[in-house]
């Protein structure tokens, strides 16, 4: 007998019990659909991540203090130097990797329009860190170097301290006050979003300013060491690694702040980040792939019992085809195939299914799910293995009925 009429007869036998089919599916449909589901949101985490690192920027190093922990910075014997604008000129100047640098002077401030006022954080920058980490204004535009040469006094506002004191007036070319200080407001900058929203969410209530203009007349950033910077971020050149860089920026730091154990600073990379952030996400797409692979088990399980009682029920035809002929192959390929049909069928049904909740909570979050080849391939082969796996034992059992006493069974 040929595959095809193995086939035919397997289609019409799972036809005959329709319902019972769809109920022995079920469990197959929900743990496919499951993986689909887990493995697509899992591919487009990882990319709306990366999207996002792209958006920061993947080539930018952060330099920052590293202080003590509160309550021990007068019991250690640790020393602590700040950073200073000639540590920022000395990493922009003498490592050649670095494309760009620039530096964030900041100090808690108020902001006032008309009778409504703001706390805040006061922020001198320069535009090339506007460059470094892609930012982009929603109204207005950000400042020019000649401004920062010049000393202009004229600020952008984060989108929320703009919000507050202007509500739904237009803020630029307003005239605020920051710290007593009368500046022209020429922009707002665009709330960032996303999976770094968190990490610019300060800036969101601060008044952004030239550098010049911050560091001579709105806040004391003198030390014995030279005017302090709190933050500075580096951009690589292309064909640098951040590995590289990040070393030659380690080596010059101490080397300038002379020291000789731990050091008083920290220096991040976004990769690092993104390094770390893939390695969870891929463990938790195991994880849960393993959960929803335990209905992939119960499904293999309820079909291999749907075949027993299948067998039982039909004792009396399996015996008659073999005392017409039929050998202990052919009966062994019947319910094979009809335990592979109704796994494969299963499992295309939950690869449909998951397909359309992974579309679904692309249409419902930042997110967007994918579904690739590989995970078509994974729910069509796992499908096709449970059947295979879990229908031999029944296919075996009915090959090996003795014909005389399946044909006595009532």
């Amino acid at each position: 007998m040929s595959w095809l009429e193995n086939l035919k007869i397997a289609a019409v036998a799972l036809w005959a019990n329709w319902l019972r089919s769809v109920l022995t599916m079920l469990g197959l449909i929900i743990g496919v659909g499951s993986v689909v589901l887990i493995v697509a949101i899992g591919v487009g985490t990882q990319k709306f991540v990366k999207d996002q690192f792209r958006s920061f920027g993947t080539n930018v190093v952060v330099v920052g203090e590293d202080r003590p922990p509160d309550g021990l910075t007068q019991n250690t014997d640790r020393r602590i130097r700040p950073l200073t604008i000639e540590d920022m000129e000395a990493l922009r100047t003498q490592i050649g990797a670095i494309s760009r640098a620039s530096g964030i002077l900041s100090e808690n401030g108020r902001v006032v329009w008309n009778n409504k006022d703001a706390d805040g954080r006061i922020y001198g920058m320069e535009p090339e860190l506007a460059r470094i980490l892609n930012w982009s204004v929603r109204k207005g535009r950000f400042f020019t170097d000649k401004e920062v040469q010049q000393r202009a006094r004229v600020a952008v506002l984060g989108e929320e301290i703009a919000d507050e004191l202007f509500g739904t007036e237009q803020p630029v070319g307003k005239q605020i006050l920051v710290n007593g200080r009368t500046m022209t407001v020429i922009g707002v900058l665009e709330k960032r979003s996303g999976a770094f929203r968190g990490y610019l969410q300060f800036l969101e209530r601060g008044a952004i300013m030239p550098f010049t203009v911050v560091q001579e007349s709105l806040i004391s950033n003198v030390t014995p060491f030279g005017r302090r910077v709190r933050i500075i971020f580096l951009e690589t050149k292309p064909a640098e690694t951040i590995e590289a860089v990040t070393f030659q920026v380690t080596n010059l730091l101490r080397a300038r702040h002379q020291i000789t154990a731990e050091d008083d600073f920290f220096v991040g990379n976004a990769q690092e980040i993104l390094n770390v952030f893939n390695a969870i996400a891929a463990g938790l797409t195991v994880m849960l792939g393993l959960i929803a692979a335990i209905a992939l088990l119960v499904g293999g399980i309820n079909i291999m019992n749907i075949m027993l009682v299948s067998v039982t029920e039909r004792t009396r035809e399996i015996g008659l085809r073999k005392a017409l002929g039929a050998s202990e192959g052919v009966i062994l390929a019947q319910f094979v195939i009809e335990a592979v049909l109704i796994s494969v069928l299963g499992g295309l049904i939950g690869l449909g299914l998951g397909w359309g909740a992974a579309a679904l909570v692309g249409a419902l979050s930042p997110i967007k799910p994918e579904v690739t080849p590989m995970a078509v391939f994974l729910a069509v082969g796992v499908a096709t293995g449970i059947g295979l796996f879990f229908g031999v034992f029944p296919a075996r059992r009915a090959a090996r009925l003795d014909p005389i006493v399946a044909l006595r069974t009532e």
